[in-house]
């Protein structure tokens, strides 16, 4: 290579420090690297900043298309094993591209390089929990001021009245469901009309919606919406979204916002003076996931939701969506502010975050802002996003920072909603200094079918003179009864359970609540609750999670996967609990353990 004699030449200042494995491991990712370009580093030459810095922007310019056709060569000899080739191809174009260009653009970059290498000097240097915890937490109220401050708070309130508020989430309709359709075919998206019909006519997709890996009609969504102005009046509605089916290796950016905009009008048509709080999620990107927190390729998807939901915003809120993809908004009669975050900034699957995890688009920075203004102002807040902060897919370290902030401020945040994991489920956030429980994470579980589920939605029952959480009921449709009815069924939307009852809690304050957690290590009957609601009442998916709790070697995992779940609010405290050989035996563990190698750390400003 021409560039040979140079690099060799560059490489005479190198200084090998001290470093850790995860360092090394990515010291010697770089040397493999720059061997399929054919330059060997030396081990323990000196190199300078700035050559070091022209050598890494030859290795990247000449790594890039090699690394790339590496990467499409091993995953489209691999993926037909699993996938037919049109879905292979797609998810190659779409997603592993990306990855590696992302890895390049940002990983290879001849500052990072460099730095990593040892021949530049750190730019910013990493920031410890303990000194964000010390930055955030020195001015916290003392129980005392906290009550004092409730009770100033409850004082504003103008409408002190009781408060129903409807939370969708994941409804994932497919405009392509065609009822007869193959409902098991061989690709991760059933019930369409390219797949054809099945022999046996039980496997095909149903009018209402089937229990395979098949998204939803679009009309149980307006079934759903009619139910919910006629039955349950909402006061107010949270959408914590996911619109578009599960096809991503077929999706365009010319259409991706396109259920979103058509549920979006069904919704104003049904409900007109209600009033919605909405938040798109991972999917709603395109590529899914990959949404650019840091830069502007992904205006598109802000200037589009915020005009779709502009008659629900006000002005500053409008603007802060199509700004920075996040927003704001206050409910001035019952003193109570809607804070939307993007789960974006935080989901470990949207590569953009190579270029950079230390707080995207400066949002978690923002809601410590908004929080500290609500304090001001004796205002409540609840807080809604896509992604739970406990998912697999969020990254520890942003998920860390946002429970320190909400012990922050406890005693302003009365409430916190998402969806995303399509499951029935709460978690709970503790205290980073001794421990206690925080708050509850009220994760609801989704309206599509797809992969199994029953098609769900939650109604929660607020306290309008203390603008706390009195209770949810979870509703679920009888999918097999509608079906059976067809297309003239009356929809029987029915209450699955009140939370409360169900689980035996005294209250929703978060003394009682966290209880569950250890009612289910001490009571088989609760835990098996748990995981009936968990699956939706899906008997396919409960019944296999009992099948696991009988095995010898997946008893431990299976209770420890639930219990832990309901128990933590970050992936490691949840990791750390569950038992490192338990947490092994899903692939997806490592997978985003090597993604956190990748996107380095949160770094100091």
């Amino acid at each position: 290579m021409k560039y040979s004699l140079l690099i060799i030449f560059v490489l005479i200042s190198i200084t090998l420090t001290s470093q850790t494995p995860e360092q090394h491991l990515k010291k010697e990712l770089l040397k493999k690297v720059a061997n399929y370009v054919g330059v060997e580093l030396p081990h323990d030459l000196h190199l300078f900043c700035l050559p070091c810095k022209l050598m890494m922007k030859q290795v990247q310019k000449f790594s890039k298309n090699t690394l790339l056709a590496i990467v499409k060569k091993e995953y489209l000899a691999l993926c037909p094993h699993f996938y037919n080739m049109p879905h292979c191809l797609g998810k190659s174009r779409q997603y592993h591209d990306e990855f590696a260009v992302h890895f390049i653009d940002n990983y290879l970059k001849p500052s990072n390089a460099c730095q990593l290498l040892g021949a530049c000097k750190l730019e910013h240097h990493p920031q410890t929990l303990k000194e964000y915890i010390n930055e955030v937490m020195h001015d916290k109220l003392t129980k005392e001021q906290q009550q004092s401050w409730k009770e100033k708070a409850e004082a504003l309130l103008i409408n002190n009245e009781d408060y129903k508020v409807v939370q969708y989430t994941d409804l994932h309709i497919d405009t392509e469901y065609s009822e007869g359709a193959d409902a098991f075919c061989d690709a991760p998206l059933c019930c369409r009309k390219e797949y054809g019909t099945p022999k046996d006519p039980s496997k095909g997709a149903q009018y209402w919606g089937t229990l395979a890996s098949c998204d939803l009609p679009f009309r149980t969504v307006q079934n759903l919406l009619e139910f919910t102005k006629e039955q349950i009046k909402p006061d107010f509605i949270l959408w914590t979204g996911d619109s578009i089916a599960h096809d991503v290796w077929q999706q365009l950016e010319s259409n991706q916002t396109v259920p979103t905009r058509i549920i979006t009008e069904e919704i104003q048509k049904t409900m007109p003076t209600t009033q919605m709080y909405a938040m798109y999620g991972n999917h709603e990107a395109y590529p899914a996931e990959q949404y650019d927190m840091i830069g502007e390729s992904s205006q598109w998807l802000r200037d589009e939701t915020a005009e779709m939901w502009k008659q629900y915003l006000n002005q500053e809120a409008y603007y802060q969506l199509r700004r920075n993809g996040y927003y704001s908004q206050v409910d001035e009669k019952r003193n109570l502010k809607v804070i939307a975050l993007n789960s974006q900034a935080y989901d470990y699957d949207n590569f953009f975050l190579m270029e950079g995890v230390t707080d995207p688009r400066g949002m978690l920075k923002w809601l410590v802002e908004e929080l500290y203004d609500s304090e001001s102002k004796n205002q409540f807040a609840i807080i809604i996003a896509h992604i739970p902060p406990g998912d697999i897919s969020c990254n520890t370290q942003w998920a860390d920072r946002f429970s320190v902030v909400i012990e922050r401020f406890e005693h302003v945040v009365s409430g916190l909603f998402y969806g995303h994991t399509h499951s029935d489920q709460v978690s709970h956030i503790r205290s980073r200094i001794d421990g206690r429980y925080i708050k509850t994470l009220y994760i609801a579980p989704s309206v599509t079918t797809f992969t199994r589920y029953n098609p769900s939605f939650r109604v929660f029952y607020f306290n309008g003179k203390t603008n706390q959480i009195i209770d949810f009921s979870q509703y679920r449709l009888d999918l097999a009864k509608a079906n059976k009815e067809g297309q003239n069924a009356i929809l029987n939307w029915n209450i699955a359970y009140n939370f409360l009852e169900y689980y035996g809690l005294q209250s929703s304050r978060i003394e009682d609540v966290s209880t569950l957690g250890y009612k289910m290590r001490h009571d088989d009957e609760i835990l098996k609750k748990y995981i009936y609601s968990y699956a939706t009442g899906s008997e396919v998916r409960y019944n296999q999670h009992l099948k696991d709790l009988k095995k010898l070697f997946l008893k431990k995992a299976t209770r420890n996967y639930f219990i832990c779940g309901v128990e933590t609010a970050t992936y490691d405290e949840w990791f750390s609990c569950i038992g490192f050989i338990e947490s092994l035996q899903d692939s997806a563990q490592i997978r985003y353990k090597i993604y956190e190698l990748f996107y380095g750390k949160w770094l100091k400003d």
